[in-house]
């Protein structure tokens, strides 16, 4: 039996997945299934049931699990009991942002090389709950639709994590000049019914999924015609800049990194609709990296809620 394979059960068992269990270890799916296979042979019980939906455990595994977690823990211990050098780590999960992104990297660099390894996990609300409740990233940065914040809390009271705002931000169009809505300063909800989009995979806190929760339901009736989704913020940006589709997104841009012509235009009616913030294990002490990394975080949006002020000639910036 190795350390590996109790290790990639473990992580299997808390996601219900292989696929999200290889994610965290930073391996492949492959991987996870044969250290469970090589497990479930040399001990000769079946750990998982699978299904269409992932794995859950078998009786045999739910007892296994207790044991497993158990023998990780202790292993954790005795290694910061060593007296090899222990790198810390700089952990943040965080929705697709090029400007957060941006910001962790240039954090990263100020902090005493060598000493420190990162880890930036991008996912959707869902799977940030996951990285923060598994103690894979000390925080998740997400953000909320207004509708979805009493359902939310009750998520994470049951998995003993909170839930921080830092601020509120506007709903808005991302679009390119070859789409008909890129000379306005203003949208209304109207004006969407012809106009094709590309979103982000769907989930229960995605904005195309509440679009009737905000700016008093003005949404209610119009339905967002999504030709593509995706997952990759590389295609989002070459779908908007190369195509006529928009993007709804959170208005959250900074011109400090301005990178590409794609313009951030208000929807009427829908001033600060979603929040921005952090989530956390519950009576948790924050390290001083993550709360250094979150002021930068704040005194960015500071400079992007100013811009924003200042008026929308300013608009064409980079796409977060």
């Amino acid at each position: 039996m190795e350390f590996r394979q109790l290790e990639c059960f473990v992580r299997t068992a808390d996601f219900g997945s292989t696929c999200r269990a290889a994610e965290s270890l930073h391996t492949s799916q492959s991987s996870v299934s044969k250290h469970i296979t090589a497990l479930e042979r040399e001990l000769e019980i079946t750990l998982f049931v699978r299904t269409n939906r992932g794995v859950r455990l078998t009786p045999d595994g739910h007892e296994l699990y207790d044991h497993a977690r158990r023998i990780l823990q202790n292993a954790r211990m005795m290694q910061t009991m060593s007296g090899k050098k222990r790198h810390q780590k700089f952990r943040i999960a965080c929705y697709a942002s090029a400007m957060i992104s941006r910001l962790f990297c240039d954090y990263y660099m100020t902090l005493p090389q060598g000493e420190y390894k990162g880890i930036f996990l991008e996912g959707t609300v869902e799977e940030i709950i996951d990285y923060v409740h598994n103690d894979i990233t000390e925080i998740g940065i997400v953000f909320l639709p207004e509708n979805k914040h009493k359902y939310f809390e009750r998520l994470l009271a049951g998995k003993n994590l909170d839930f921080v705002e830092i601020s509120r931000h506007d709903l808005c169009i991302y679009a390119s000049e070859k789409s008909s809505l890129y000379n306005k300063s203003i949208v209304h909800f109207s004006e969407l019914e012809n106009i094709r989009f590309i979103q982000r995979v769907d989930g229960f806190f995605s904005v195309e999924n509440n679009l009737g929760g905000y700016g008093q339901d003005l949404f209610a009736d119009v339905q967002i015609n999504k030709v593509i989704t995706t997952n990759s913020d590389n295609q989002l940006i070459e779908t908007i800049l190369n195509t006529d589709l928009c993007n709804i997104g959170i208005r959250l841009i900074n011109s400090n990194y301005r990178k590409y012509a794609i313009k951030d235009i208000p929807i009427a009616g829908c001033s600060g609709c979603l929040s921005l913030g952090y989530i956390r294990r519950n009576k948790s002490t924050m390290s001083p990296e993550v709360g250094s990394f979150l002021k930068r975080i704040v005194e960015n949006l500071c400079a992007v809620q100013h811009g924003q002020r200042r008026g929308h000639k300013h608009n064409q910036h980079s796409f977060l």
